[in-house]
C-alpha cells in the first residue's frame, strides 16, 4: 500500500491511533447510504418496533389476574375439573380432617345442642302446664290457646337460629376442604349472612311444603336440597338459585351423593344410639364428607395437605 492510497476504515490501523471511543461509526461503503430525506423501508407485515428501552417485560406472576383467597369474589371458581368421588373416599376425607380438628368441631356440636334445647325449653314447659292442667277441663282450654303461638313462635325461630348455625358449619367445613384449619373466628366469617337467613327460611317453607304433600316432599328437600347452603356460603349465589343449583347438582351425580347420604344416615343413627354421645363425631364427619363431596362434583379447590 502506497502513502498515497487511502486506508480502509474498517481495517485495523497499522500503527496509527484507533479512532476515539464513543465517536461515530464510520459508514460502510458496501452499503449505499439513502439519499437525504428518502423514506425508510416499511416494516414487515407492519410489525411496531418495540419501544425505546428494550422488550416490555411480562407482568409479575401474582398480578390480577391471580384468584383471590378464600372467601372472595366468586368469578374465579371452579378452576379445577369436577369429577366423582367414592363414598369411602368422601368418608375419608371427612375423618381426616375431624381428627386434626376434633376439638373445634365438638364444641360446635355442643353449642347447636345448647341452642336447640333453649328454643325447646318451652315446648317442654308447655307439655308441663297441660299435664298441671289436665284435671280441668277449662283451664286446658285456655291454656292450649295461650301457649299455641307462643310456642310456634319460639319454635320458628329456634328452626332459624340453627339453619344459620349449620350454615355456618358448612362454611367451618369448606375451609377444611380448602386446607384451612376452621377456628371460631372464621366460623362466622361470611359475607353473605343476609342471604344464609332467606336460604334458611326457603328450606323451611319447602319442608313444610313437603309435609303436606305426604312426607315426600319432605324427603326430596332433604335428598336433593342438601348443597343450599354451600351454595350461598361458597359461591355466593342468592337463596332460590342456591336452592334449584343443588338439585341440580344432586341430579347429576345422584348415584354417589344418595349413596353417601344413605351411609353418612345410618353413621348418625348409630351415633345416636350410642347415648347419644356419637353424635359429637358423627355429626361433624357429616358436614366435612359432604363438604368434600360438593367442592368435588362443582370443581372446586380440595387440598390433600393437612389443614393448618
Amino acid at each position: 500500500m502506497s502513502e498515497n492510497t487511502p486506508q480502509d476504515p474498517y481495517e485495523p490501523n497499522q500503527g496509527g491511533a484507533n479512532p476515539p471511543a464513543g465517536g461515530p461509526t464510520p459508514p460502510n461503503p458496501a452499503e449505499p447510504t439513502p439519499p437525504s430525506g428518502a423514506a425508510l423501508p416499511p416494516n414487515p407485515a407492519g410489525a411496531t418496533p418495540p419501544p425505546s428501552g428494550g422488550p416490555t417485560q411480562p407482568p409479575v406472576y401474582g398480578g390480577a389476574s391471580q384468584p383471590p383467597a378464600y372467601g372472595g369474589p366468586a368469578a374465579p371458581y371452579g378452576t379445577q375439573s369436577s369429577k366423582p368421588f367414592q363414598v369411602g373416599e368422601a368418608l375419608s376425607f371427612g375423618w381426616g380432617r375431624f381428627k386434626g380438628n376434633w376439638l373445634f368441631w365438638v364444641l360446635f356440636v355442643l353449642l347447636t345442642f345448647v341452642v336447640g334445647a333453649i328454643f325447646n325449653s318451652g315446648s317442654v314447659g308447655d307439655i308441663q302446664d297441660q299435664i298441671n292442667a289436665s284435671s280441668d277441663p277449662e283451664a286446658m282450654q285456655e291454656l292450649a290457646g295461650s301457649m299455641s303461638g307462643a310456642s310456634s313462635l319460639l319454635q320458628f325461630i329456634g328452626s332459624l337460629v340453627l339453619g344459620v348455625l349449620q350454615a355456618l358449619g358448612i362454611n367451618a367445613a369448606l375451609r377444611e376442604v380448602s386446607g384451612e384449619k376452621a377456628t371460631w373466628g372464621t366460623l362466622f366469617k361470611v359475607n353473605n349472612l343476609g342471604m344464609v337467613i332467606l336460604a334458611a327460611l326457603l328450606l323451611m317453607v319447602a319442608s313444610f311444603v313437603g309435609v303436606l304433600l305426604c312426607g315426600i316432599g319432605l324427603i326430596a328437600v332433604a335428598i336433593f336440597g342438601v348443597f343450599t347452603y354451600h351454595n350461598v356460603v361458597d359461591k355466593g349465589l342468592n337463596a332460590w338459585a342456591a336452592f334449584t343449583s343443588s338439585f341440580s347438582q344432586v341430579g347429576k351425580n345422584f348415584g354417589a351423593v344418595f349413596l353417601l347420604e344413605l351411609a353418612l344416615f345410618g353413621i348418625n343413627i348409630v351415633g345416636a344410639l350410642l347415648c347419644g354421645l356419637g353424635l359429637f363425631i358423627t355429626i361433624p364427619l357429616s358436614v366435612l364428607t359432604l363438604a368434600f363431596a360438593y367442592r368435588r362434583i362443582t370443581g372446586g379447590p380440595v387440598s390433600t395437605a393437612p389443614a393448618v
